[in-house]
């Protein structure tokens, strides 16, 4: 179990989110940074259950909410006491190359997505851990704390990974700052 301390207004964010029916999750940066015994910097959550209507609903009634993200179900939160910045919230999501860049990729909100599902669009293994706040489980579907654990850094999807050419760049920005080795499968398709 990981010790992962939210902010006051993260936790009622959380709190107002399960009210509305939702099931949220901390994803991302923050629980690989706790894993890491690293300061938690920024907050990111992933909203299961609540279309993105309720979903954009129960965040208005509690905070400022910029909806530049709405077309990919991401919200930018702020004004959340004890939160430096802005905390995003999304929806699990499907996403589908439809173009050239990382611009030309689609997205789709699907609250109903399993946690394996979701979790596979994400870049990294060390990236695609969630955090339940409620029972202080860890939800790791694609092994991304054994990864840590083994200071390696591996691609979640070979099939899509590609799809992102940035995600390259954040291949060799990840293994620089955490020390890590790049798998050697995830180097190739960098």
């Amino acid at each position: 179990m990981v010790r992962l301390e939210l902010p006051p207004g993260l936790g009622g964010l959380i709190t107002a989110l399960r009210e509305a029916g939702g099931r949220p999750f901390v994803v991302g940066g923050a629980v690989r940074d706790a894993l890491l015994g690293l300061p938690l910097k920024d907050y990111d959550l992933e909203v299961f259950g609540l279309d993105a209507e309720r979903l954009k609903t129960a965040l208005a009634s509690l905070a400022s909410i910029n909806t530049v993200g709405e077309a990919f179900t991401v919200f930018k939160v702020s004004g959340l006491e004890g939160v430096d910045g802005a905390v995003d919230v999304s929806l699990p999501r499907r996403d589908s190359k439809v173009g050239p860049g990382h611009r030309g990729i689609a997205v789709v909100g699907d609250p109903q997505l399993s946690a394996e599902e979701a979790t596979r669009r994400r870049d990294f293994t060390l990236n695609a851990i969630l955090f339940d706040p409620v029972t202080g489980e860890l939800v790791d579907p694609q092994g991304g704390g054994a990864d840590l654990e083994a200071r390696v850094l591996r691609a979640v999807d070979a099939r899509t990974f590609g799809e992102d050419p940035l995600r390259a760049l954040r291949a060799v920005q990840f293994a620089a700052r955490f020390e890590l080795a790049v798998e050697p499968k995830t180097a190739r398709l960098c």
